[in-house]
């Protein structure tokens, strides 16, 4: 039988887990925006060039964006101090693309 001390152990392990895997998903989402050419002509010309599949690019934006916070939530779940500091750090670089591909989205 499983003490409670090794079910902690476990279930911290795998909410960690989920944490970066909810992080990497929020990463990968951002930079499907932002590397899209459709993307690139919106932000030179100042409007997306017409046939751009633009409700897509906003549901990758916004799933980005959810994704990190369901990392987030992941990482406090823990209730670890390592998983909580490594997402604060993932978060740092994050939070400027997210904006950016939110605005470049919408």
């Amino acid at each position: 039988m499983r003490t409670d001390r090794a079910q902690d152990r476990e279930r911290a392990a795998m909410l960690s887990i989920a944490a970066v895997s909810a992080m990497i998903i929020g990463y990968l989402l951002v930079f499907t925006v932002l590397r899209d050419p459709n993307m690139t002509d919106k932000l030179m010309n100042g409007a997306a060039p017409p046939g751009t599949d633009v409700a897509g690019i906003r549901a990758s934006a916004v799933g980005g964006f959810i994704a990190v916070l369901g990392g987030w939530a992941a990482a406090v779940g823990t209730r670890r101090v390592i998983p909580i500091l490594l997402a604060l750090l993932a978060s740092v670089p994050f939070a400027p693309l997210a904006l950016f591909a939110l605005a470049l989205a919408f």
